[in-house]
């Protein structure tokens, strides 16, 4: 489930201990031992922004975008690495937060040029363009330095490298070490000169990466693409429909009104 999607699970307070409670936008709700303020907000349908967060992860709390206000903190705290405790009071939208949301996303889209990508890029590649519509973010607010380094040269079939789109998110490093134990996709540099990369900063097929596509689905901006959907779009990688020739010659003899063509599998 994407991170744009409340979560559609029942809650119902059924199946909870009763003493687990707490508030969450004025509402007293109930929480499993464990769940974290974002999956007690998913499951009851509040939606949080999260540029770093997949389900499938363990928790990162990178992004800050899921920040939320608990009562008696001085600042808000990232609700996907929060754990909910016995009579919590949490607001998962405020001014404040909206403001907080804003900024944060301001200052990533500072470093991104490109937002509108194509939605064939990978199941994920719209979540930074969503968020910055969703909050009105300011695009030009910032300017600096941008980090990442594009390897277009890498001639594989299946993955576009477009890394003047990463926004540092870890995703894709994390999903390939955590989901397929492949730790191909990796982290090199830091600040302004963090980079993704692998090993000796080489190809895809020089790596142990098995092209599984993980990478490209969890990515939130497009950065990692699947070039196979982009040919197709562009009609560059339609696939070919022919015949067999001797069952093309029986079907001229049979008088096929399609016998003399190569378009239809016979």
């Amino acid at each position: 489930m994407d991170a744009l999607t409340p979560d559609p699970g029942p809650s119902s307070d059924a199946n909870f201990d009763d003493d687990l409670v707490m508030t969450l936008d004025g509402a007293v709700v109930h929480f499993h031992p464990g769940e974290t303020l974002y999956e007690v907000a998913r499951r009851h349908g509040k939606v949080i922004p999260t540029l770093c967060y997949d389900a499938r992860l363990a928790p990162f709390g990178a992004c800050r975008l899921c920040a939320v206000e608990v009562r008696g903190a001085r600042a808000p705290v990232a609700a996907c690495t929060t754990q909910a405790v016995i009579d919590m009071v949490v607001h998962t939208q405020s001014e404040n937060l909206d403001r907080h949301r804003r900024t944060l996303l301001e200052m990533v889209v500072s470093e991104n040029p490109h937002l509108a990508v194509s939605p064939l890029r990978g199941y994920s590649s719209q979540e930074l363009s969503f968020w910055v519509e969703n909050y009105q973010a300011d695009t030009g607010r910032f300017a600096g330095a941008h980090s990442g380094r594009s390897r277009l040269d890498d001639p594989n079939p299946f993955i576009l490298r477009d890394y003047n789109l990463c926004i540092s998110c870890y995703r894709c490093v994390r999903v390939c070490a955590e989901q397929e134990g492949d730790y191909a996709i990796s982290v090199a540099q830091r600040g302004f000169h963090t980079r993704i990369t692998v090993e000796f900063d080489g190809l895809l097929r020089d790596s142990a990466c098995t092209f599984c596509g993980q990478c490209v689905q969890t990515c939130p901006t497009g950065a990692l693409s699947d070039k196979k959907a982009l040919r197709f779009a562009e009609g560059k990688d339609l696939p070919q429909r022919t015949q067999r020739p001797e069952r093309e010659e029986r079907k001229k003899k049979e008088g096929h009104p399609y016998g003399d063509s190569t378009g239809g599998i016979g």
